[in-house]
């Protein structure tokens, strides 16, 4: 449940947003069976592993070095002894100056089957402070999902979860059971892209969701008869189980917890089963193990949306050009159902299937976007924009509305144990002002009314505790986050934790959403929180806005192109040259300077100046892996002389390239679909332009 960009287990909880037509050769869906059948193995080689020292690069490991602490090694006669961690190759990118170790864990599998076994995979980020500031109690993050996971992105995780406290504390990230490099349970290819009746048909979302259904019950049946898993052993208890076996495989005997969405419900099932040893916890979207998930969409979407809407009416240009956002909306989703919207999106590099967008994709894509704060501040503008006869942003919004849903394994067995037991479809229904927004309820929501279904058809046999139903309480100090436009988890639940909780503080970022426990002053209260739960904290940073601020960008699509001051060290000695570019905002990443023109968030129409001998790859702006196109010379008339032109042209857009033929500076505009040709001439012609033949 958690999304954009904490949207690996997000996609898990949205609606697919199609009803898609594709032309798919039999040779392209031999190919991808071919795949699947490669992947569709548990415990498969996932490029992490190492048998031995030798296949490590030495600051990867050190052969000297013990995972266990000698001050825990005592409490083995207490316990028994410890499982046994081999180190492996970190997955990820990560900073020289701070030491990452990775290892995995054999745990018992806790099922029915006596010999099933998981591995857990984690990472361990050491503290870079002074010895004596080092304080033994490390942060251990728990992400979102169930069936997410965090060990390959923990390096773009960073800055939000690790370096608040990387300083006085370790910081430990793994992935849950079932999901990324623990264990990782098969996909459900059937309800993949090689299912024609899934991908390949237009129809209405009532036959998707049938379709859906159908197929994730085939999927439920070929799982069964695998004998190499064991589907009773994937549930909430013991998700936390792992984390306390992994603490004593550790020789941890006190540490901090940090939430966020199914993360928050794992801690609180932490704290029912194994309380003992927790010093202090951060929760942020807050999903109660006593509420129902299932089949609450709809209601949270509205008030997700009505947020979004009311940061509009406290905008006074926005809320002149939208005076009734509901009744706008209302009326593009009845006109994307009688009209949809064609779209064609990027399967490849060189491969698409054309999108019929209507109204329920909308209604999917804008919860999409309500996971982000400043995602979902851009809501007003799309509709402005449709008022105005502009479909650009709903275009890009489409082109990134469509999933994947084959790897729902881990989540719909997690799910349908802890809640599916205790639903009955009559708390599914609940009350809506904006009946239209029921659309988002259909299949293939994993949480929608069509959920007792799909239980029904992963049914295990087992028979749930019904201590998972159950509210839990605690005395460990509780630092709780809630965003005002939270989709998935809405404030009212980290309210009804919060109330029970005595030693809790319940702080909600009105302009935040289900992010609500990152940026500035989320990741400053929740380093102090940590490092003294008891003191009294100064919440006083979250009230530096209201409510949502809306973006208002709508008119930067009008204003005229500008041109300001640039400076990059072209040749790589040390000087810096100085050229004209447009006024967009910029990074500065691995020896290139990018400027992102940014209309919306989900624009990606950028420059990009790569410096002398700069490994910087602009391949990287496309959408997807693998195989990508050659460049291809394609000479122009305007290219200012000294610069040779290329291009790489691919379905997710266009790549055009100008490299000084003296100097070897290259210059890239990354150019989505449907963009004009013009701006090529508007944008890399005058900066090569600036700066000049390199003579």
């Amino acid at each position: 449940m958690r999304r954009a960009l904490r949207h690996i287990a997000a996609v898990l909880c949205l609606a697919l947003a199609a009803a898609a037509c594709a032309e798919v050769s039999s040779e392209e869906r031999a190919l991808l069976d071919d795949t699947l059948d490669a992947i569709d193995t548990r415990n498969f080689d996932l490029g992490g592993g190492a048998a031995s020292v030798d296949d490590l690069p030495d600051e990867d490991f050190d052969e000297d070095e013990p995972w266990l602490d000698e001050s825990a090694a005592d409490s083995e006669t207490r316990r028994g002894p410890r499982p046994e961690i081999s180190q492996f190759r970190c997955p990820f990118d990560r900073d020289a100056t701070t030491e990452a170790r990775c290892g995995r864990l054999e745990l018992p599998g806790r099922g029915e089957d006596p010999d099933f076994t998981v591995e857990i995979s984690f990472v361990r980020f050491s503290a870079t402070g002074d010895e004596d500031d080092i304080r033994p109690d490390p942060v251990v993050y728990l992400h979102g999902g169930p069936g997410g996971a965090i060990l390959e992105s923990a390096d773009f995780w960073y800055d939000s979860i690790v370096r608040p406290h990387i300083e006085t504390r370790d910081v430990i990230l793994y992935d849950q059971r079932g999901a990324g490099r623990s264990s990782p349970l098969p996909l459900c290819r059937e309800t993949g892209l090689a299912s024609d009746p899934f991908y390949n048909e237009v129809a209405d979302h009532d036959s998707l969701a049938d379709e859906f259904l159908d197929a994730l019950a085939q999927c439920a049946e070929r799982m069964r008869e695998r004998d190499d898993i064991d589907l009773t052993a994937f549930d909430s208890a013991a998700n936390a189980q792992d984390l306390v076996d992994l603490m004593w495989a550790l020789g941890i005997d006190e540490y901090n917890i940090h939430g966020s969405s199914y993360g928050t419900r794992l801690a609180q099932t932490v704290m029912r089963d194994a309380p003992a040893g927790v010093r202090s916890l951060v929760l942020s979207g807050v999903y109660p193990t006593d509420v129902n998930l299932m089949g609450s969409v709809p209601t949270s979407l509205e008030g997700a949306l009505q947020a979004v809407f009311d940061g509009c009416a406290a905008a006074e240009r926005c809320a002149e050009a939208l005076p009734d956002p509901w009744a706008t909306l209302e009326a593009l989703v009845e006109r994307l159902d009688r009209d949809p919207l064609p779209v064609s999106v990027a399967t490849t590099a060189t491969a698409t299937f054309d999108l019929a967008f209507d109204g329920t994709d909308l209604l999917n894509g804008l919860h999409s976007l309500l996971y982000v704060g400043y995602q979902a501040a851009t809501i007003p503008d799309l509709l402005i924009d449709w008022l105005d006869g502009d479909l650009r942003r709903i275009e890009r919004l489409a082109r990134v509305s469509v999933f994947d849903h084959a790897d729902v394994v881990a989540f719909v067995l997690v799910q349908c144990a802890d809640e599916g037991a205790f639903t009955t479809p009559e708390a599914l229904e609940r009350p809506l002002q904006h009946e239209f927004l029921r659309a988002a309820d259909l299949a293939p929501s994993l949480n929608g009314t069509d959920s007792l279904s799909i239980c029904a058809a992963w049914e295990t046999g087992t028979t749930p505790d019904p201590i998972e139903n159950e509210p839990v309480t605690w005395d460990a100090p509780t630092l709780i986050f809630s965003g005002a436009a939270d989709p998935i988890t809405p404030s009212e639940w980290a309210a009804l934790l919060a109330d029970r909780l005595p030693r809790s503080r319940l702080v909600t970022m009105a302009d935040l959403s289900h992010d609500s426990d990152e940026g500035w002053c989320a990741t400053s209260l929740i380093a102090g929180f940590v490092d003294q739960p008891d003191v009294l904290l100064d919440t006083s940073c979250a009230a530096y806005a209201s409510h949502l601020v809306v973006d208002e960008l709508a008119e930067r699509f009008r204003e005229p192109l500008s041109f300001g001051p640039a400076s990059s060290d072209f040749d790589g000695d040390g000087e810096w040259a100085d050229y004209e570019a447009p006024s967009w905002g910029s990074d500065r990443v691995d020896g290139a300077e990018i400027r992102w023109r940014a209309l919306d968030q989900l624009d990606q129409t950028a420059l990009i100046l790569i410096d002398v001998g700069a490994d910087y790859e602009p391949a990287d702006h496309l959408p997807f892996g693998g195989r990508i196109p050659d460049w291809d010379r394609a000479d122009r008339a305007d290219v200012p002389e000294g610069w040779d032109r290329d291009e790489m042209v691919t379905t997710a857009g266009t790549l055009v390239r100008y490299t000084n033929s003296r100097t070897g500076v290259r210059l890239v505009l990354v150019l989505e679909p449907g963009e004009p040709e013009d701006l090529e001439r508007l944008v890399l012609v005058p900066t090569a332009t600036s700066i000049g033949d390199g003579s």
